[in-house]
This record gives structure tokens, C-alpha cells and sequence, in this order.
């Protein structure tokens, strides 16, 4: 895309990102165990500041960040496919500079909430058995 942003008083220019790019970029994160985890502290800190306006979709970042959790201590398996899409929307979601810049009040969020969303239909499967393991096993990550 050659979208960009405007960022602050210096009118530095940002690339957006876009979800079909963090997907790219979401396979470096699944073959870094550190840099994956990194990314799962920071979804983390910015889903507790942003809580009341994910509401919907808030649960299915927890649930993403679980599994993601449980998949790289070896206890979970996902698909491949489902995996890359999770990480993919944990990118965009933890990204300041994507379609709706994060700075914007309110409307920073819904291109996240939306991409979460879509990330969770498509994956109802997988979350399922999820969910279903979790409770069998007694594990929360």
C-alpha cells in the first residue's frame, strides 16, 4: 500500500500496516520463540489499557494469547495456518501504524477490533478445541 500516516508535531511519515503484511511478518515471530514471546508481553500490557472498548473481541485476544502460550511450551497444537493468522492479528493488534493509527481516540481501534474478530470466525474450530482442552486438562496458560 502507499498509504502512510502523519505522526505528531514533526509530521514524520509511518508506513500502515496491513493485516495481509503482518501476516509476513508473523512468520519471523512463530520461528522465535523470544521474539514471539515479546510479542504476546506487549499484546498483554496494550489489551489491559484497552479493555472497555474491546470488549467483544477482547476475550478472543486472551484467548489467542493463551493459546499461543500453551502452543509454544509444547502443551497445544494448532494448525500452521491458524497459527500464522493468530500471530498475524496479535502483530496488527500490538502495531501503532496500521489502517486506523492506534493515536486517533476511540476510532484507533476498531480496524483492531475488526481484524480480531475476523481472525476468531475464521479459527472457530481451532478455539473451540481450545477451549475444550483447557477445560479437560484444567490448564490456563
Amino acid at each position: 500500500m502507499g498509504a502512510t500516516i502523519l505522526e505528531g508535531p514533526s509530521m514524520k511519515e509511518k508506513a500502515v500496516l496491513t493485516f495481509e503484511q503482518a501476516k509476513i511478518k508473523a512468520e519471523s515471530y512463530v520461528r522465535r520463540k523470544g521474539k514471539l514471546l515479546g510479542l504476546l508481553e506487549k499484546a498483554t500490557r496494550k489489551s489491559a489499557q484497552c479493555y472497555e472498548f474491546l470488549l467483544a473481541p477482547w476475550e478472543s485476544l486472551q484467548i489467542f494469547l493463551r493459546l499461543l502460550r500453551a502452543q509454544l511450551a509444547g502443551r497445544f497444537s494448532a494448525p500452521a495456518n491458524s497459527i500464522l493468522m493468530i500471530v498475524a492479528a496479535v502483530i496488527y493488534f500490538v502495531s501503532p501504524f496500521d489502517l486506523i493509527p492506534d493515536s486517533i481516540p476511540v476510532l484507533g481501534l476498531i480496524d483492531d477490533a475488526s481484524v480480531l474478530t475476523f481472525v476468531a470466525r475464521s479459527n472457530l474450530t481451532v478455539i473451540s478445541n481450545f477451549r475444550k482442552w483447557e477445560t479437560v486438562s484444567g490448564k490456563t496458560v
